[in-house]
């Protein structure tokens, strides 16, 4: 039974970490962006406050709050600058697919074979598939910059 089930856990770890690693990172990441234009919206309320009331009882205050103000609203124009101009690499994704397509029979047949040289080769092939489907989510979400373009200065060589 052990003979029959490692490979397929073996796969199946593979296509878990592959799925959930971008997606739970997504949202970590939505939270973080939700909860800095909150406090940017009550520290913007709270200094309106400070302002309409005694606005020279508070004056330290209000400059500390302005400049906390600016930062929040520096950070929240850097952090949607660069959601817009977010890419995505799918080829790198399918890349990903590639491999795990090709592991998964690899591993199941090697698990069958239930001698220690197959159980040494199983486990260099799935740490190998899973540093690279490692490698090929991150170039996903985190596509390499394309190169400026050359500047074509005189004429074109050929």
């Amino acid at each position: 039974m052990a003979a029959w089930v490692t490979p397929l856990l073996g796969g199946v770890g593979v296509v878990i970490a592959a799925a959930a690693g971008p997606l739970v990172t997504g949202t970590i990441q939505n939270r973080r962006d939700a909860r800095l234009i909150a406090d940017l919206e009550r520290n913007w309320e709270l200094l309106g406050k400070l302002q309409a009331e005694q606005p020279d009882h508070w004056t330290h205050e209000i400059a500390q709050l302005d400049a906390l103000i600016r930062t929040q609203i520096a950070a929240v124009a850097s952090r949607q600058t660069r959601y817009v101009a977010h890419r995505r690499s799918w080829s790198s994704l399918g890349a990903v697919c590639m491999i795990v397509v090709f592991a998964v029979p690899l591993l199941w047949l090697l698990a069958l074979l239930n001698a220690w040289w197959a159980w040494t080769l199983f486990a260099g092939l799935l740490l190998v598939a899973v540093i690279l489907c490692g490698i090929g989510l991150y170039q996903t979400f985190n596509p390499p910059e394309d190169p400026a373009p050359e500047s074509d200065s005189g004429g074109s060589q050929q």
